[in-house]
């Protein structure tokens, strides 16, 4: 009897001992799981516990749930273990952004291959390049001394025109290594056009507290023949009306033929690693015996200005300065100069971000000349 007696106080004995360990693992596991997911609930609300539990949550309760500034993907988080998107739509964040579609050729249409390049060459005038084929004879290093004939504030009144005279003018819409050999590269849409890169440029300007008029007149379109009369007309309108500007830029893109295969460059260089379509900034003069434009050393000024701080801030991105007996409307003020951004094959988004690029160019001398 006593035997028995002994070996039941055993039994329960182990049964007391058993159930002390597990009621000892439990209490660790729920302090373990209130630790990490405290927080998260705290942060992201309910749904993350249905998920946890394995109930489906839907997009709303999910968006509802998610902190909107904390920029969480979705509910999906709770499952790591799951990489691709959810059933219900909501991604999780090891689901990889969709790739850009890049087009394929319309095998009805003939193309021919894009290539990179990057223009650089010209004579070397305090840090920067510049083509000079003018014959003026002028000591550039010299003229770079001499401030521009421009007279800004920072009060929001206009002091820079921005205009395009062939304003059809586009460019690739998609990052391709071809283009349609038929392709005229004119648009009469203002997002596929250098009126797109003239809108980046007013942009950065404006935000710099300068005034900026963004003129979207077509001046080539339907007619391209007399697009620099009308785009002169353009321009004393403006001048008219806001005599503040002081500053004209007339917005092109370049174009530089092709190879016998059809091949067409673009010229690109990399800022801040993307790639951006590189800018050629023109100055004109006039050597005649009756010049139209005899105040050319003026614009001159402004432009080697532009060329030298447009090369500090981003080096590479600027062709050398084009130099050369043109006029191009320059004459309308002392402060007109005109710049090709890229050429048709390169792609909207890289002109564009030169346009921005510009802006901060132009914005930098402005506030050098700042009265």
């Amino acid at each position: 009897m006593k035997r028995k007696r002994i070996a039941v106080q055993a039994v329960w004995m182990r049964k007391t001992a058993w159930t002390a360990c597990a009621a000892a693992a439990v209490a660790l596991c729920t302090w373990c799981m209130a630790d990490n997911l405290l927080p998260v609930l705290r942060q992201s609300g309910g749904a993350w516990a249905l998920r946890a539990a394995g109930l489906k949550v839907s997009a709303e309760t999910a968006d509802e749930a998610l902190p909107k500034e904390s920029g969480a993907a979705s509910a999906g988080e709770a499952v790591p273990e799951t990489p691709e998107a959810e059933a219900d739509g909501i991604l999780s964040p090891w689901a990889e952004p969709e790739p850009e579609v890049v087009p394929t050729p319309d095998p009805e249409r003939e193309t021919a291959p894009v290539a990179s390049t990057w223009m650089g060459g010209g004579e070397e005038v305090a840090g920067f390049s510049v083509k000079d084929t003018s014959e003026s004879g002028v000591d550039l290093a010299e003229e770079l001394q001499i401030d521009p004939d421009v007279h800004v504030k920072r009060d929001g009144s206009p002091v820079v025109l921005l205009y395009s005279t062939h304003s059809s003018e586009s460019f690739l819409l998609s990052d391709t290594d071809w283009y349609y050999t038929d392709d005229d590269f004119r648009s009469t849409d203002p997002d596929e056009s250098v009126l797109s890169v003239a809108a980046e440029a007013a942009k950065v300007i404006e935000a710099g507290g300068f005034g900026v008029i963004h003129d979207t007149t077509m001046h080539d379109y339907p007619a391209y023949s007399g697009s620099y009369d009308r785009s002169m007309e353009t321009i004393q309108k403006n001048l008219a009306e806001y005599p503040t500007i002081q500053i004209t830029v007339d917005v092109h893109r370049d174009a530089f033929g092709e190879e016998e295969d059809g091949t067409r460059y673009k010229p690109v260089a990399e800022v801040d690693g993307e790639d951006a379509a590189q800018i050629m900034i023109l100055a004109g003069c006039d050597l005649s015996e009756d010049p139209l434009f005899p105040d050319w050393r003026e614009n001159l000024h402004l432009a080697l200005r532009l060329q030298q701080k447009g090369e500090s801030l981003f080096p590479g991105l600027y062709r050398p300065l084009f130099f050369s007996q043109r006029n191009y409307n320059m004459h309308a003020s002392h402060g007109s100069i005109l710049v090709e951004v890229g050429t048709e094959v390169n792609t909207i988004k890289e002109v564009r971000y030169s346009g921005r690029l510009l802006g901060e160019t132009i914005l930098a001398v402005l506030n050098d000349l700042a009265e």
